[in-house]
């Protein structure tokens, strides 16, 4: 590992690096952090560690136990669990943003929808995979704003970093064939035409599909019998910290 260097918070680098490592699979399921190891590779001290560990445990990242702390373990109940926490939220929300799309507080977030779908389809174009997941984040995070419900936005946040993680399985299952054009522009036409009730089904539809194409996988494979995340995708560039 490079050392850290100061140019922003000590703690924003560490969580950032951590983050990174963690979503790119660079530190695997199950791997132990050692603190006074990490602040001694990063050459930081160990205060910004244990509040970047903090901050991860508490995206769920990183679990405790008995003292020690360790990378997550991904399991079809834990995807599950998520999945049904989205098809209950999301649907309603991407509902409550066809309903005020047109209001003049979110033109700018319809803006940002416009240019998502438009890198989507250059990532596409040109076969930047590692570039779909954050656009599909940054893509829903948008909708759960447009629907002005700040509740619904801080449950989704509190579990996005999985989101995340768990759509790369989706990717790399079907070898990095993905109908997310289609499906977050359907999700976009509707939330333009004002129709809550399409906007809903077409979300719906579009988180039900990744759920299906998990569960299919694991009844196949007994449970998530890959390396995880899959080696085909990563999530975040490992690159200089700065």
């Amino acid at each position: 590992m490079k050392p850290i260097q100061r140019a922003v918070p000590l703690v924003n680098q560490v969580y950032e690096h951590l983050r990174g490592a963690i979503l790119s699979g660079t530190l695997k399921p199950g791997e132990k952090i050692v603190e006074t190891k990490l602040a001694g590779e990063l050459q930081v001290s160990r205060s910004p560690v244990r509040e970047a560990i903090r901050l991860l445990a508490n995206e769920q990242l990183l679990k405790e136990q008995n003292g020690n702390i360790s990378v997550f373990v991904p399991t079809i109940h834990d995807f599950q669990e998520i999945s049904a926490l989205r098809l209950a939220v999301e649907p309603a929300a991407a509902a409550m943003a066809a309903r005020r799309f047109e209001a003049p507080d979110v033109q700018a977030l319809q803006t940002s929808l416009e240019a998502n779908i438009e890198e989507t389809k250059h990532c596409l174009a040109v076969g930047d995979m590692e570039g779909i997941i954050p656009l599909n984040n940054e893509f829903h995070r948008v909708i759960w704003t447009c629907g002005g419900n700040g509740r619904f936005v801080r449950i989704m946040e509190n579990v996005s970093a999985l989101i995340q993680y768990y759509c790369s399985l989706v990717l790399d299952i079907n070898q990095q064939q993905t109908n997310i054009l289609q499906e977050h522009t359907d999700i976009y036409l509707a939330l333009k035409a004002g129709d809550p009730v399409e906007a809903q089904n077409a979300m719906y539809r579009h988180i039900n599909k990744d759920q299906q194409v998990i569960e299919r996988y694991a009844a196949s494979s007994d449970g998530f019998n890959v390396e995880f995340p899959p080696a085909g995708v990563a999530l975040y560039k490992e690159g200089e910290l700065s």
